[in-house]
C-alpha cells in the first residue's frame, strides 16, 4: 500500500513540474500537452530513401560506425552538467586518435533522434545546423533526423521540416543487410496510421531491422517517459519482435538504458547537451550484426 501511494505521490510531482514548466510562454502550454500538429498530420506514408550517395555507396563486406546523438536542445545553453555547450569537446573527442584510430575515420553517417531545439523556433534549428550539421558536412557525413517532443513547441513542425534532412519524420532506408526504420513518436504516440504503415512494411520486408524513434517503448519499465499507450507499446513490441529487428534505439529521457526484450535490445541513448554522452552503433555488413555502446566525452 505504501509503494503505491508513494507512486502516486511521484506521479503526482512529475505532473506539477511538467505542468509549471509548460506554463512558460516559451513552450506554448497548449501544444505541451495537445500537440495542435497532430502525429497522423506528419506520418502516414513511409518514405523510401533509396538516392543515397553514402548509404549506396557501402559494401556488404564492410564494418562501420554510426553515431547516435539526442537531446541536443539549442535554446537551453545552461543545461548540461559541465555548463556550457561542448561541441568543440564532442568533436576534439570523435577526432582523437591517442589510442589508436580516430573514432570519426569509421563513421559513415550520424543520426540525431530529436529535440534539436528546445522551444520549437527556426533559429535554434538553424543553430544546429551551423555547429554541428556544418562539422560533419566539411567531413563528408550525413545526418539523418527522427523529431523529437521538444521539436514540434510553437508550431516548431514546420521550422523542424524546412531545416532537418530528410524532411519527412517517417522514413526508411537500406544498406546490405540492414533496413533502417525512423519513426515519428514525437506526440507521444505512433498513431494508428503511421503503425499500421510500419506493421505492413516490416512484415514485408526480410532484412534484420534497426528502429530509432525518440520517445521510448520501454526503458526499463520507465514510468513517465514512455508512450503512454500500453495497447501500442504492447503491439510496437510484437512486431519488432516478430520481423527481425534487432536494435530499438531511442532517447527523451537523457538517461543510459538498457531493456532486453529477448529477441531484440531498447537502448534509450542518455542525452547530449544534460549529459554528454552519444551512442555508437557498429555494423558488420558480411556478419549480419550490430551492436551498440554508449560513449561520454
Amino acid at each position: 500500500m505504501k509503494k503505491n501511494i508513494f507512486a502516486f505521490i511521484k506521479i503526482l510531482s512529475l505532473f506539477v513540474s511538467v505542468s509549471l514548466l509548460f506554463s512558460s510562454c516559451k513552450y506554448n502550454i497548449g501544444e505541451g500537452f495537445a500537440r495542435l500538429m497532430k502525429v497522423e498530420e506528419r506520418a502516414t506514408n513511409l518514405r523510401i530513401l533509396d538516392q543515397e550517395p553514402v548509404l549506396n555507396a557501402i559494401t556488404d563486406t564492410e564494418e562501420y560506425d554510426v553515431l547516435v546523438i539526442t537531446d541536443v536542445h539549442f535554446g537551453n545553453e545552461n543545461h548540461g552538467k559541465n555548463g556550457p555547450r561542448r561541441e568543440e569537446d564532442f568533436f576534439a573527442h570523435l577526432e582523437d586518435a591517442s589510442s589508436g584510430a580516430a573514432l570519426i575515420d569509421s563513421v559513415k553517417f550520424v543520426i540525431c533522434m530529436g529535440d534539436i531545439a528546445e522551444h520549437g523556433y527556426d533559429d535554434e534549428f538553424k543553430r544546429f545546423n551551423a555547429v554541428i550539421k556544418a562539422w560533419f558536412d566539411a567531413k563528408g557525413i550525413p545526418i539523418y533526423h527522427v523529431v523529437g517532443n521538444h521539436d514540434l513547441y510553437n508550431s516548431g513542425w514546420k521550422n523542424w521540416a524546412a531545416n532537418n534532412y530528410p524532411n519527412t519524420s517517417f522514413y526508411k532506408f537500406e544498406t546490405p543487410s540492414f533496413s533502417w526504420y525512423f519513426l515519428d513518436s514525437a506526440s507521444g504516440t505512433l498513431g494508428w496510421y503511421q503503425y499500421d504503415a510500419l506493421d505492413g512494411h516490416m512484415r514485408r520486408d526480410d532484412k534484420k531491422k534497426i528502429v530509432f524513434t525518440h520517445i521510448p517503448v520501454y526503458a526499463e519499465d520507465n514510468l513517465y517517459f514512455v508512450m503512454q499507450n500500453t495497447e501500442e507499446r504492447n503491439l510496437l513490441i510484437s512486431t519488432c519482435a516478430k520481423t527481425g529487428v534487432q536494435l530499438f534505439v531511442d532517447g527523451h529521457t537523457h538517461k543510459d538504458r538498457t531493456s532486453d526484450f529477448g529477441k531484440f535490445i531498447e537502448r534509450n541513448v542518455p542525452g547530449f547537451l544534460e549529459k554528454s554522452g552519444y551512442g555508437v552503433v557498429h555494423i558488420n555488413e558480411a556478419n549480419d550484426t550490430c551492436s551498440i555502446n554508449v560513449v561520454y566525452f
